[in-house]
């Protein structure tokens, strides 16, 4: 086939691309079939920074996955939300767990990678060119913003040779490479921070006990009215229980403007630790994280501004260590939803240095997770990086050789 443009029904028609979304009405998984450990079903919200988060998925049973017809995902697969949050775009990776896409979500398969590197389609999904297709569309029903199957059918997709498909998935790799390495280290410095604290907390001597109740002040958040756009679409991050998903809080899929920050949510500084007392995750994890800017954020979640004297990270680190009694305290509600009663999680006793052992201490753990924001804060480059290299590279604008070496100055 010669490179050119398609649309998706063209490609499919040929044999060389399928797309299919989770399994709608009578064949979507019923609430009975929700159990602990089984395949995995594969939300919008389980789609961060072009990874499925497999171990935070929902997991349904053998018998819902019988009855499923279409959806059932598979390693090298890419997969795009379309519905309610439009144009999110993850990579399956070989050896991924056994996974079926919910009805947010579609699969783009390569059937014939000699035509259509999987790789390939991930990156171009991401591109303006393909972007904009379906920002023309998500808006076309009454319903919440959504690209049905059968529009996708008609969307455009560029098909260069597979020879410079694999050049640009090659040098886009590469920063996605050293993304996946600065996460890891990111990581390392965040655990070697806990191992710390639980070391230097045991000290009866230098740290006492105390209570996040009496170390910080606390607020709620709220959420600014939808439907008034001069609310949204600003340059403050709005943090959410379903965009709190890292420990260091740059920035949000969602932004208010300074006037929707006014009007039904709260502003907190650098520095202030957020977490979330209501949602799904709560029924596997303990989402924190500390700002590092002012932020806004919903009613999902809880905001500690610490007192005078009390160092933001170590405050951190104490509710942190506190991870497995805090997620004790959660009570379900309908549909599997969370919920910390913030009374509980305020009286529980945690270690805080005294003295000259806090500054020390502050030191000696903030050297760690400084090099984890610093990390954290260079994937935020090298995605911006990336992000400009791609339409570039797509539209013939940039040579492979040029890329290839911006790509050098910083991997």
């Amino acid at each position: 086939m010669e490179g050119g443009t398609y649309t998706v029904e063209d490609l499919q028609r040929r044999g060389i691309l399928l797309v299919e979304d989770g399994n709608h009405g009578e064949y979507r998984p019923r609430p009975e079939e929700f159990v602990a450990s089984g395949t995995s079903l594969v939300r919008a919200t389980d789609m961060v920074a072009g990874r499925i988060l497999f171990d935070e998925t929902q997991k349904i049973n053998d018998v819902a996955v019988s009855r499923i017809r279409k959806g059932v995902g598979a390693s090298l697969d890419v997969i795009l939300s379309h519905k309610g949050t439009v144009g999110k775009v993850s990579f399956v990776p070989e050896g991924s767990p056994k996974f079926v896409c919910s009805p947010q979500t579609t699969f783009w398969r390569s059937l014939d990678s000699a035509v259509l590197e999987p790789r390939y389609i991930y990156y171009y999904l991401q591109s303006s060119n393909f972007v904009n297709q379906l920002r023309a569309r998500e808006n076309e029903t009454d319903m919440a913003a959504y690209v049905s199957l059968t529009q996708q059918r008609q969307l455009l997709v560029e098909v260069p040779s597979v020879k410079i498909q694999r050049a640009i998935v090659e040098v886009l790799g590469a920063l996605d490479d050293k993304i996946a390495l600065n996460e890891r280290h990111g990581e390392t410095a965040l655990e070697l921070a806990g191992c710390l604290y639980e070391r230097e907390s045991a000290d009866p001597e230098r740290w006492s006990e105390s209570t996040p109740g009496a170390s910080a002040k606390w607020l709620s958040g709220g959420t600014p009215r939808t439907s008034d756009p001069s609310y949204w679409g600003g340059d403050i991050p709005w943090i959410s229980a379903a965009s709190l998903k890292t420990p260091w809080l740059f920035q949000s899929e969602r932004r208010v403007t300074e006037l929707g920050a006014r009007n039904g949510t709260r502003l907190v500084p650098k520095g202030a630790i957020i977490f979330v007392v209501r949602g799904m995750s709560l029924t596997t994890e303990f989402r924190i994280g500390v700002a590092q800017r002012e932020v806004a954020f919903g009613q999902d979640c809880k905001a500690l501004i610490p007192h005078p004297g009390i160092d933001s990270s170590t405050l951190f680190l104490a509710l942190k260590a506190q991870s497995a009694r805090i997620l004790a305290m959660v009570d379900l509600a309908g549909h599997g939803t969370g919920r910390l009663v913030t009374e509980r999680v305020a009286s529980l006793p945690i270690r805080l240095p005294r003295g000259e052992a806090a500054a020390e201490f502050a030191a000696r753990s903030g050297a760690l997770l400084d090099r984890a924001v610093a990390v954290t804060n260079e994937n935020r480059t090298l995605a911006d990086l990336r992000d400009t290299l791609l339409p570039q590279l797509l539209s013939g604008k940039l040579r492979v050789k040029e890329a290839v070496r911006a790509v050098e100055e910083v991997v």
